[in-house]
């Protein structure tokens, strides 16, 4: 009867979370959908794509919004047509402030989104949308540091000194928070604005890597719950995370611009993105492309160490982000490759501090002619990722949930069968799987020493198969499962 009841318990949830998946993205009157790939006309474009999003725009449409180095982009979100800047001023900045070396977009969800870019000369200019229409800009901010620096620059130097000087004072990494608060970094410091007046809240300064040379931030996390546990002097503060070229990471509060933390990730090589998952308050950090840490946001311990090619299915890794889904409920890590694929894994942390990283689907070939993928976003009312690419076009995946639907139904299915061969009372808890017959990546100790190479090899052939994947499915022999 406990079994019985158990798996009735199991079956239900499952047919549940297959009822809702069957209608993600669907309804009586289907949205129209969206273009699959923009840009791909283009000529003369430079450089990687910085950003690129999902905007309302007029009359109910959408539109598409992606900045690169020397230009921003418009297209109608449904036939992929480019659309005319219609801003007199962001046409002036786009011919006189070009090159940008850094760009942050807020969330689509705000009736008026707002677009970061970062300049060589140290400057940041913040745009709103309003309607699919780009404007602005409503700020340009420059801190105290950088106005110091230009000033010093603007007597005489020797001969190609001011190029360099230039390129020092350069934006390395932007970060908008919420719709009123954005983040920047450049060598040797970050700072803290507030957008709703435009005024430098506080300004961090970095860590030295050792010498003369100062530490250079690449990549940037704002950990709204953080702070250690019980230690004294430490609340629960927002905290703000910054990944640096030396391979370190430094965790400053917020409020107070006090360095709580500073250590070193996984190795002396660059950290090329932070990605925060409150719900589990863990971050993800890559470093180098190739490993994968993940840390503790409240203790700063390391909780489990990857290759990059375990938790993806063999690529070098370039961009890395997580959202939130509901009906069902599932925290997605998405990892971009190198060869243009997306690997999307689904994160949950356990009561015992182990981590389930599970791996949902792997969709080769999703940048346009296999090129490194250089950003991401997640759309959630459509349910479309936003893939920008070095070749500074954008491919979007439409109705994620779906590609992941048969994903989490074998799960939920696969949970029925190990609760009636494992549970003998409806009381007990589910065991976890061993470790022959889960997931690598989705069962993990709390603590774990760094894989050796040979032994990272065998995992990952394990854990992937080499065979060809159709789009939204999964490798033959890929693992689906672990228990929860």
């Amino acid at each position: 009867r406990a079994i019985f009841a158990q798996a009735s318990s199991v079956a239900a949830k499952s047919c549940c979370a297959s009822h809702c998946l069957a209608e993600m993205g669907g309804s009586s009157s289907s949205p129209k959908p969206l273009a699959k790939l923009f840009g791909s006309e283009e000529e003369g474009r430079r450089g990687p794509t910085l950003g690129a999003i999902v905007l309302p725009g007029p009359e109910g449409s959408l539109r598409l919004l992606s900045a690169s180095p020397m230009r921003f982009e418009v297209y109608d979100a449904h036939t992929a047509k480019a659309c005319p800047l219609e801003d007199e001023g962001v046409a002036k900045v786009v011919q006189e402030r070009t090159p940008f070396t850094a760009c942050s977009m807020s969330d689509s969800a705000h009736d008026e989104p707002l677009v970061a870019v970062g300049c060589q000369d140290g400057a940041i200019l913040v745009f709103s949308v309003k309607q699919g229409t780009l404007s602005g800009p409503l700020h340009e901010l420059k801190g105290a540091s950088a106005e110091a620096e230009d000033g010093a620059g603007s007597g005489a130097e020797e001969p190609g000194s001011g190029v360099v000087g230039r390129v020092a004072m350069g934006i390395t990494v932007l970060k908008i928070s919420g719709n009123d608060s954005l983040y920047a970094g450049a060598s040797g410091r970050c700072s803290y604005w507030d957008l709703r007046t435009g005024q430098l809240r506080r300004e961090f300064a970095l860590p030295s890597s050792g010498g003369d040379q100062p530490s250079v931030p690449s990549t940037l996390a704002v950990v709204s719950d953080a702070g250690a546990e019980g230690e004294e002097g430490v609340g629960s503060v927002a905290c703000l995370w910054v990944g640096m070229d030396n391979g370190s990471i430094a965790v400053f509060a917020v409020d107070s611009g006090i360095l709580v933390r500073s250590f070193s990730c996984a190795g002396p090589e660059a950290l090329v993105s932070l990605v925060h998952i409150p719900e589990d308050k863990v971050v993800f950090a890559l470093s180098a492309h190739r490993r994968v840490s993940v840390w503790d946001a409240r203790s700063y311990a390391c909780i489990q160490k990857y290759p990059a090619e375990l938790m993806t299915c063999g690529a070098d890794l370039t961009a890395m982000i997580s959202c939130s889904v509901q009906d069902p409920d599932l925290n997605l890590l998405m990892l971009a490759g190198v060869d243009g694929s997306l690997c999307v894994r689904r994160v949950a942390r356990r009561p015992d501090g182990k981590l389930n990283c599970v791996l949902l689907s792997f969709i080769e070939a999703l940048s346009a002619e296999n090129a490194p993928i250089t950003s991401l976003s997640y759309h959630a009312d459509t349910d479309s990722v936003v893939v920008g690419d070095a070749g500074c076009r954008v491919a979007v995946l439409s109705r994620l949930k779906e590609q992941l639907g048969a994903s989490v139904q074998t799960q939920s299915e696969q949970a029925l069968g190990d609760s009636m061969r494992n549970s003998g009372s409806a009381s007990e808890p589910l065991p976890p799987l061993s470790a022959s017959e889960a997931d690598p990546v989705a069962s993990t100790p709390a603590v774990s020493p760094t894989p050796s190479p040979s032994a990272a090899q065998g995992q990952a052939r394990a854990a992937t198969a080499p065979v060809e994947a159709s789009p939204g499915g999964l490798p033959e022999g890929a693992p689906t499962f672990t228990g929860l």
